[in-house]
């Protein structure tokens, strides 16, 4: 007997989850939406656009590879000498303290 829709749906779920996928929710607003299609579009001159899916995850993996970089490039605490990224450190607020200046050389900047 055929399996029905509920019953697709979670065997669906149970392979994605065996797999490590996870799905997400994301909410954009509509200059938002407007300028992800437009960079799907303008990165595949020519060809079919990206997926919007594809799109993120691919920026997704580009962050973390320009990430892992800068990780690389930072040194120690000024302070306490630990290897940064420091997560925590007696000296916060010191201005030689990793914790208190040097995370931003990691934040997304727009």
């Amino acid at each position: 007997m055929p399996k029905s829709p509920a019953e697709r749906k979670a065997a669906q779920r149970a392979r994605q989850s065996a797999s490590g996928t996870r799905k997400i929710e994301l909410q954009l607003d509509q200059q938002e939406l407007v300028m992800l299609e437009q960079n799907c579009a303008a990165r595949r001159p020519g060809r079919e656009p990206y997926e919007l899916s594809e799109y993120l995850t691919m920026l997704i993996r580009r962050d973390n590879a320009e990430l892992q970089d800068l990780l690389k490039m930072v040194g120690n605490c000024g302070k306490c000498g630990d290897k940064a990224p420091v997560i925590s450190c007696p000296c916060a607020g010191d201005s030689a303290c990793w914790v208190t200046n040097g995370w931003q050389g990691l934040k997304l900047v727009i």
